[in-house]
């Protein structure tokens, strides 16, 4: 089976840039920010591998799968994985917003 296309929706990309962003502010550099977004891409890539790594939320179709304090959440549709959310779990959960 092929692979398929990863897309990112707008709120989880600028989820993840705000997230790269703070770190990158925060600590003056963008060392840990690359190494983020380097173990954010190798999971998207595992992903698009074995689509169904994720474990189904509540509303069975949406996945969502940890990266340390992270999570990922995506829906799969017959032409591409599409990552709709990128949460910090540090974050205010009122704040969580997918789809």
């Amino acid at each position: 089976m092929a692979k398929k296309q990863i897309v990112w929706s707008e709120l989880a990309s600028l989820q993840l840039e705000s997230v790269l962003d703070y770190f990158t502010n925060r600590n003056g550099n963008a060392n840990y920010s690359l190494k983020l977004l380097d173990d954010v891409d190798k999971l998207v890539n595992s992903i698009a591998e074995n689509e169904q790594l994720g474990r189904l939320t509540s509303n069975n179709f949406t996945r969502v799968v940890p990266k340390k304090q992270y999570l990922i959440f995506y829906e799969i549709s017959d032409r591409q994985i599409e990552i709709i959310s990128f949460w910090d779990n540090r974050q205010n959960p009122d704040r969580k917003k997918v789809k």
